[in-house]
């Protein structure tokens, strides 16, 4: 009886329909890790995108009674190119940017074109800086995953982006908003 039983074993029969349903389930995994990693590099452009975007539009909001103030004549110009001088940065106004950066993130958070990503959860700001003549936001957002990961309970991931902008003078001579030089 002994002898039946070593000789079970010792049968090569159905081992390799073994090895081919490991490397299936190896196979699937892999694949479904490399989609939840996929849709996380992804995801996470879209937000920097989101952010980036914000902080343009942050930084466009012009405050018109520092801009205005002193504003120089036809020589001013050709006198700052001419001496070299740097143009000043252009004011922004703070409290109308802060307002203008949550439009456009929620503008991104509710959007369904194909610039944002539908496993992007809503978009947070996390910090605002504004110091007159730049605009620097963070944001976060959460990431759904199109799968578990496997042999975890993960099914989202945190994500943080931060842009800054400023926005410049262009150098130039301009008549009638076309330019000279």
């Amino acid at each position: 009886m002994e002898v039946k039983w070593l000789s079970k074993l010792r049968d090569e029969r159905g081992s390799l329909s073994i090895v081919i349903i490991g490397l299936f389930v190896i196979t699937v995994a892999s694949l479904m890790i490399m989609t939840d990693v996929a849709t996380v590099m992804v995801a996470k452009r879209s937000l920097t995108q989101a952010t980036e975007a914000a902080a343009m539009r942050g930084v466009h909001t012009l405050d018109r009674a520092s801009y205005y103030t002193g504003k120089g004549t036809m020589a001013t110009t050709p006198l700052a190119l001419i001496n070299k001088r740097e143009h000043p940065a252009i004011p922004i106004d703070c409290n109308q940017a802060v307002i203008d950066v949550m439009l456009e993130l929620h503008n991104w958070s509710t959007d369904d074109s194909s610039m944002k990503r539908q496993e992007l959860q809503g978009i947070v700001l996390t910090d605002f800086e504004c110091d007159g003549t730049s605009v620097e936001i963070s944001t976060y957002a959460t990431v759904k995953f199109p799968f578990t990961v496997p042999f975890t309970s993960q099914s989202s991931a945190s994500l943080s982006a931060n842009a800054a902008s400023t926005n410049q003078v262009q150098e130039g001579f301009y008549i009638f908003g076309v330019r000279l030089h």
